[in-house]
């Protein structure tokens, strides 16, 4: 089965990192909260180039990844897959770097997950670029969402314990990252919607193709008998015994 029901949400947010933005210590001032949610409502700009810093750690992360994925996916462009979730999916790049100096056996499994994803889209990619299309986009809209829902959490967070140097600005910040956070479900929710009925309508073509085939052979079932009896034993096959009339009374 292809389509959605390939690609498993496996990007959660872990429940370690709701408890750090729970934290007094992570939450964001007033300002900062505003200044993002207000980002998140601008249309989609291109990926800013990497800067200084990471394109110079970049080797580094690229060489522990590949040391860890090198006996499950020997053929993956690992290169490739950290551009792709560094331009889709920032918190992911994030968290891979945050794994990488964890336990060897736990972040080959997060990586492990993460190549599969990316080496199933990449195989779609090749097949079928518009199907690709709308699963990159489907990635994209779950980072948002997962993006908006730390920021609630933030803001939420510093309404609770007293941090916010603004509440009244934190609320109004929280109430339009919800609103966002909406809007961006119900986007991802009809996308999928969508890719799952264009698999649906694939799958129920392939299935006419297949009844139609089934029964062009049983139109020919004497004519496929008979050469594979020639095939055989290299002779003619003799014909069907008829049946013996029945006996009157």
């Amino acid at each position: 089965m292809r389509g959605n029901a390939c690609f498993p949400r496996i990007w959660l947010w872990p429940e370690a990192g709701l408890e750090r933005c729970r934290g007094a210590g992570r939450v964001l001032p007033a300002l900062a909260v505003a200044l993002l949610v207000l980002s998140c409502s601008l249309s989609a700009a291109p990926a800013a180039a990497p800067s200084a810093a990471d394109a110079a750690a970049s080797p580094a992360l690229a060489g522990a990844v590949r040391d860890l994925l090198t006996a499950s996916h020997p053929s993956l462009d690992v290169g490739a897959m950290l551009d792709y979730y560094s331009r889709t999916s920032p918190d992911i790049h994030a968290e891979i770097r945050t794994h990488i100096q964890g336990r060897a056996e736990d972040a080959a499994a997060y990586l492990g997950r993460l190549a599969d994803h990316y080496q199933r889209l990449d195989r779609i990619r090749e097949r079928n670029p518009d199907e690709f299309e709308r699963l990159l986009n489907l990635d994209l809209l779950e980072s948002r969402a997962r993006m908006l829902g730390r920021l609630v959490l933030q803001s939420q967070a510093a309404l609770n314990d007293g941090t916010a140097d603004d509440a009244a600005a934190v609320r109004a910040a929280m109430t339009r990252a919800k609103e966002e956070l909406r809007g961006v479900l119900e986007r991802a929710f009809d996308n999928t919607q969508q890719n799952q009925r264009i698999e649906l309508n694939r799958l129920e073509a392939e299935l006419r193709t297949m009844r139609r085939l089934l029964d062009e052979r049983a139109a020919k079932r004497d004519l496929i008998i008979r050469q594979r009896f020639i095939e055989l034993c290299g002779q003619e096959m003799p014909a069907a015994a008829t049946a013996p009339p029945a006996a009157t009374p």
